[in-house]
């Protein structure tokens, strides 16, 4: 499972450093699908840091991010939205998170009223040698999106952060309860299919089912 993590992760960082997510615009239950309900999927971009320490990840201010304006990019209710801010991954092992871990707002008002919000029901990440002096940290998130409205939706993100140096150096870092500092430019969220669509996305299943796993690293 660890090779094919690897594979797919690597193939996908060749072409962007986000991996987007095959998905439609459905959430849970067919019976509670109404248009006020967040669906569909978005590209954030930011030139951000954030710092790692082997079971937390934390983003530095300003936590705060664009979302792309790009019809193929961003889509379904989230083409409403131009920026949001981030929150912390406070535990990997446990997977507590800074809930809303993504607050997405129109304007600066908007963001902070506990509306149009993504919370994080579970994290994992890898590590993986990208070249001779940066790694490349694929963190992936399970959740789900609250609306304007309260409606729910399932929802998934991905995204890839880099940091100079090799894996063995970052587990040094860890060893002395030393962060890792990182830098993100994409993330990548969607909501995740109704379970009869899935069964016609077997690569989204093979990432959903990899994104349940603990951390691993990959060299």
């Amino acid at each position: 499972m660890i090779d094919f993590k690897s594979r797919l992760l690597n193939a996908t960082l060749a072409v962007t450093v986000a991996l987007p997510l095959a998905t439609a615009g459905l959430f849970t239950s067919a019976g509670s699908a109404q248009a006020v309900a967040l669906t569909g999927d978005f590209s954030l971009t930011g030139d951000g840091t954030a710092s790692l320490l082997a079971d937390s990840l934390t983003f530095n201010t300003p936590n705060t991010f664009t979302i792309s304006s790009d019809p193929d990019l961003t889509t379904g209710g989230f083409s409403a939205f131009t920026k949001g801010s981030i929150g912390n991954i406070i535990s990997f092992n446990s997977t507590l998170a800074t809930n809303p871990f993504l607050d997405l707002g129109t304007n600066p008002a908007t963001i902070g009223d506990g509306l149009n919000t993504f919370a994080v029901t579970s994290a994992t990440y890898t590590l993986t040698q990208a070249n001779s002096n940066l790694v490349s940290i694929n963190v992936i998130t399970d959740g789900f999106f609250k609306s304007a409205s309260g409606d729910i939706s399932q929802g998934q993100g991905i995204f890839t952060l880099q940091a100079k140096g090799t894996i063995d150096s970052i587990a040094a870092d860890w060893k002395k309860n030393t962060a890792v500092k990182a830098t993100y430019s994409s993330l990548y969220f969607a909501t995740v299919p109704e379970p009869t669509t899935l069964l016609g996305l077997g690569a989204v299943g093979a990432v959903m089912a990899i994104s349940r796993r603990r951390k691993s690293f990959v060299q």
